[in-house]
């Protein structure tokens, strides 16, 4: 078996597109499962590598060698193959072009090569090259990209992406952009780039990156976090999880709470509590402080569908109160009344721990102050006897997240053929 397999894989870089075509197509069912893969890291995995060269040909073949290559993400070994600047530029610039078909399949591959945190990384570390060449050239007042998407021309042709300068190209500016025109076919007929929302999140797992999201784009001079938020109540569930996956990643940087809770053009908070919230009305009391998005909600409000979405939410407000000014913000803008109807109407038993864990921060006694100091003080949510105890700032553990489940829609594709 071993002889004809490599046969096969020889054909890829056979002269003829057909045969490279009908190659690439029978590679891609072999990646199904991952009884082929060892044949397939033979030779150093030389026909990983020529399918990598195969994404920027002919687009049958293209698609096929996409298929392939997002498969074997499964596997650690073929994504190190792919950890390559070159061959990641290469996908930017395919996803970029506003008239490539197959611009959401470079989309899935490059999410699911970001969850590697080298790649991250390297996608990361265009910001400094960018701010440096930005340095050098002081009499320009925008950089200057290679694919701007507010000027990118339309695609004719093959796309040769190598021959491009990759030291001006900035790699995240463009993504999220087109992250943002390409909602709904709306930059490309032919893609929705609702995956791309996945390598963003997984980029705000750096440091870098989430420094990055709470700074302003090149392109309009906007929060970059202020164009992920709005996707919150998106009817796309994978574009709502991207939001959420991002704000939590970057909610791990403690530093910047007060801005992410105080920053007006932000405006944070109406983002992350509507999810949660559903058609039940407020006291005056409850009302006295809250955002005004939140206030009389429609009879038909409904709350986030998806369990592990209401989870991610109730998480990022958790980590929002590891400060003492995040708590006592969130209390100001009366988030306890917002979780406390949440709750009363939760059936996840993950959901329901976690709102608990939040109660007990917003509702513990802080430092130098008497239990009664406190709003909210154990109003309404009864926590276990076990649970009640005093703030600390370690009193709970939450993983930063790689935006990737077992939901049909998810972003790690598996097997696709």
């Amino acid at each position: 078996m071993e002889e004809q397999l490599l046969e096969l894989f020889s054909f890829v870089t056979d002269a003829r597109p057909d045969v490279r075509q009908l190659a690439a197509n029978n590679i891609a069912g072999l990646s199904t499962t991952a009884e082929f893969f060892p044949f397939l890291k033979l030779n150093d995995s030389k026909v990983v590598r020529d399918l990598m060269r195969l994404v920027k040909g002919e687009p049958m073949a293209a698609h096929d060698a996409l298929t392939t290559l997002i498969n074997l993400c499964v596997d650690r070994d073929f994504v190190a193959v792919m950890d390559q600047e070159e061959f990641l530029f290469d996908l930017i610039l395919l996803i970029v072009l506003p008239q490539n078909v197959l611009a959401d399949l470079c989309c899935m591959l490059l999410n699911n090569l970001s969850e590697s945190s080298s790649i991250a990384g390297k996608l990361v570390a265009d910001i400094a090259r960018a701010a440096a060449t930005a340095a050098r050239s002081p009499q320009s007042t925008t950089p200057t990209t290679t694919a701007s998407t507010s000027t990118v021309p339309p695609a004719t042709g093959t796309p040769q992406p190598a021959q491009q300068p990759h030291q001006t190209t900035h790699y995240l500016d463009n993504l999220l952009e087109v992250y943002i025109r390409g909602e709904a076919k709306k930059y490309n007929p032919s893609a929705t780039y609702d995956f791309l929302g996945g390598v963003l999140a997984n980029v705000a797992m750096t440091t870098a990156g989430a420094h990055w999201f709470r700074g302003r784009t090149n392109v309009d001079n906007t929060i970059r976090l202020s164009k992920m938020v709005v996707f919150c109540s998106h009817p796309n569930r994978i574009r709502r999880s991207a939001a959420f996956s991002t704000l939590k990643n970057v909610a791990f940087e403690s530093d910047c709470h007060v801005t992410l809770l105080e920053d007006q053009e932000l405006n944070l908070l109406p983002y992350v509590l509507l999810p949660l919230s559903g058609p039940e009305e407020y006291t005056d009391e409850e009302m006295d402080g809250m955002p005004d998005e939140l206030q009389l909600l429609e009879d038909d409000k409904e709350r986030e569908p998806d369990a592990k979405l209401r989870l991610m939410i109730v998480e990022i407000l958790l980590l929002l109160t590891t400060t003492r000014r995040g708590r006592e913000i969130l209390r100001a803008k009366k988030v306890y009344p917002v979780v406390q109807k949440l709750h009363l109407q939760e059936k996840d038993d993950l959901v329901q721990d976690c709102i608990e864990r939040l109660v007990q921060m917003l509702c513990g006694t802080e430092e130098g102050e008497e239990e009664e100091e406190v709003p909210e003080k154990g109003r309404r949510i009864e926590l276990p006897a076990s649970k009640k105890q005093k703030i600390a700032e370690d009193d709970f553990a939450i993983e930063e997240v790689v935006d990737s489940d077992d939901e049909e829609e998810d972003m790690q594709m598996g097997a696709l053929i």
